[in-house]
């Protein structure tokens, strides 16, 4: 209901909210999953300063545009990767439109698959194993690990530490703030209010389907973003 806000390159902007209060809503208007009876996404490319309304554009519309744009779900195994597909086919969904002549190039995501194992410490027994046969912290590293090789301008993550130990969670804090390094634009989802102030540089909440505030992260609080949470006044 009128959500209005900006998220700049090089910034992590936090979103908070109860469970329901539309959080999930607002990343798949962006990422193109969702119609928009009205508003728009402007999206500006610090290449040429061209200004791109993305209001309505498929996730390939997105793309062909020049967007680099990647999106961590809330749904691990429903939105982000195909349980009984294996580590490679699950990378190449992002690039199998790529192959020529009506064949799939397999190389690319197999040394994607490779170096994602490597790099992020999937544990798996191969990468031709099925995603549904590894733990929650793997499943969520392929799928991080998928999202950042695209080396997106705008990177948004769900909860992407739901249910992981404690090390994945921080590996994946880290990943974010490597994002951020970077230039990325994040978009960060999350339920633990001091990993959001932590990780945070501004904190959008969210109420009942619209923005109660934004705050500057360094100068805020639980209390106060508790009570935005919540639609509770402090009274003076």
């Amino acid at each position: 209901d009128n959500v209005s806000f900006e998220v700049y390159s090089g910034e992590i902007l936090g979103i908070a909210g109860i469970s329901g209060s539309g959080q999930r809503e607002v990343l798949e208007a962006i990422a193109g999953l969702v119609r928009l009876s009205e508003g728009k996404i402007t999206y500006y490319n610090p290449k040429n300063g061209e200004v791109v309304n993305l209001r309505n554009k498929t996730p390939r519309q997105i793309r062909e545009l020049g967007v680099r744009l990647s999106f961590v779900p809330e749904d691990r195994l429903g939105m982000g990767l195909v349980a009984h597909m294996d580590l490679i086919d699950n990378m190449m969904l992002r690039s199998y439109r790529k192959g020529k002549f009506g064949l799939v190039d397999r190389k690319a995501p197999e040394e994607l698959a490779n170096s994602t194992v490597k790099e992020l410490e999937v544990v798996t027994p191969s990468i031709h194993s099925e995603v549904r046969n590894l733990s929650g912290g793997n499943v969520q590293k392929v799928l991080v690990g998928r999202e950042i090789s695209s080396h997106p301008k705008v990177l948004m993550a769900a909860y992407p530490v739901r249910g992981l130990d404690i090390n994945s969670s921080y590996l994946i804090y880290n990943l974010l703030n490597e994002q951020k390094e970077k230039g990325t634009a994040v978009i960060f989802v999350g339920e633990d209010l001091d990993v959001l102030l932590a990780l945070s540089d501004r904190i959008l909440v969210l109420a009942d389907g619209k923005v109660n505030g934004i705050l500057d992260a360094r100068k805020t609080d639980k209390k106060e973003v508790g009570r935005l949470m919540t639609n509770v006044r402090e009274e003076r």
